[in-house]
């Protein structure tokens, strides 16, 4: 057996020129594989952190009733409003890891500029919880939040652009209030902002809490609070914690963590592309060993016979040319670890920044991020991929190495 090993390490060397090129070609698989994972990776960090920053929180306090109809992208229910007070604040203060909350009041309504109308999502809000919910102060690229008690809103400037309005401007948004006739919200543009997240810039559009309260005739009753905590993996069990308590306030109500939103599902579903797309750059690798196996297979026949004219068994034989190709897949494997530990450090540090390579703002095709998009590292990413590399080369030599091995060994040895 050390013999046949010893042999087998002699062969890689001896054939230096195909050693090189397919340990390449897997180093490349790796490679490409591990920038692939490091770059969705850091995507999908940002997708969650947009949703969480500008739409959803860490926790959302809502009746079940509006949590099913709102999930199953039915016409928001203002029925199914829940009542924000002292009781509920306090319970909701109490819990551990508790930042900040703020009420919203949710609504479809149709934007109107005296010209053009649009369907959009009205918000109502109270400006100084939301600003300690949400990452919002710091995004204005025109004006700022209105106060609370004003007839104003705040947009997208993709949104503002769209209906060629701008801060100053009023607008009148037709509702449907809460015992299901038409009103309408008048208000004047106090702000446009411009976030990593698609939907705010073109879909919502938010007013003081009291001035959609009062449009929807809905009193003080809200849709849901929204929660930030310190840390955004302690949110599941703060969630089941805080139910139980506000069940004993309101038995309808009940609290959600942000990766049961549906946009968070959506993101995970993108999980299962990511695995095909890894499984086609690994299969790169995978053809080009069972491809050096082969060739080296066919090359060497007059070699072949001669050790099995010497006595070497069929396994002995296959034994060799597994060890080899388990060789090259491990030289390529450690030199694709090495490559791609070196890139991920740069794609971590710098980042890269697409939408300028583009010269475009890809917030447009609804990706949710601005500016540099920047590696994660995955540690999982490199074993698994390094082992998959050397498992791969070494099952897909084993049906070409039996093919050679079970020649004549008088043919084998004449083979031209």
């Amino acid at each position: 057996m050390l013999f046949l090993t010893r042999l087998a390490l002699k062969n890689l060397a001896r054939h230096r020129n195909r050693t090189v090129i397919t340990s390449i070609i897997i180093a490349f698989a790796v490679l490409m594989y591990i920038l692939y994972d490091s770059l969705i990776g850091g995507m999908s960090e940002m997708s969650y952190a947009t949703i969480i920053d500008y739409e959803a929180g860490h926790l959302q306090v809502v009746t079940e009733e509006y949590w099913q109809a709102e999930k199953e992208e039915e016409e928001l229910p203002l029925e199914h409003l829940l009542t924000f007070d002292d009781r509920l604040q306090k319970e909701i203060r109490q819990l551990e890891g508790f930042l900040a909350a703020a009420p919203e009041l949710n609504f479809l309504a149709r934007l109107n500029n005296g010209v053009d109308e649009l369907p959009v999502l009205g918000k109502g809000i109270d400006p100084e919880a939301f600003g300690s919910v949400f990452a919002m102060q710091n995004q204005f690229v025109e004006g700022s939040m209105f106060a609370p008690g004003e007839s104003r809103a705040v947009m997208g400037k993709r949104l503002a652009d769209l209906m060629e309005l701008g801060v100053g401007d009023y607008i009148t948004l037709l509702v449907k209030d809460k015992e299901g006739t038409f009103n309408t919200i008048e208000a004047e543009i106090a702000g446009l902002v411009h976030t990593s997240n698609p939907n705010v810039n073109q879909n919502i559009v938010y007013l003081p809490l009291a001035l959609a309260g009062k449009g929807l005739n809905v009193d003080e009753q809200v849709s849901k609070v929204i929660i930030r905590l310190e840390n955004k993996e302690t949110a599941a069990k703060s969630a089941a914690g805080l139910e139980s308590r506000v069940k004993k306030i309101d038995n309808r109500l009940a609290v959600y963590p942000w990766h049961e939103l549906e946009a968070i599902t959506f993101i995970d579903a993108a999980e299962l592309e990511k695995q095909v797309i890894f499984a086609i750059i690994l299969l790169i690798g995978a053809i080009a060993i069972i491809n050096t196996v082969i060739l080296a297979a066919l090359e060497r026949m007059g070699e072949i016979g001669m050790m099995k004219a010497l006595g070497l068994q069929n396994k002995e034989v296959v034994f060799t040319f597994v060890l080899e190709s388990t060789g090259i897949g491990i030289i390529g494997g450690i030199a694709g670890i090495l490559l791609g530990t070196v890139s991920v450090a740069l794609l971590a540090k710098f980042g890269v920044d697409f939408g300028a390579m583009a010269g475009m703002d890809i917030t447009t095709f609804g990706l949710p991020i601005i500016g540099k998009i920047y590696g994660v590292w995955n540690p999982a990413g490199f074993v698994r991929v390094f082992s998959f590399v050397v498992l791969t080369s070494l099952l897909a030599s084993i049906l070409p190495a039996y093919w050679a091995a079970d020649k004549d060994p008088v043919k084998t040895i004449y083979h031209r």
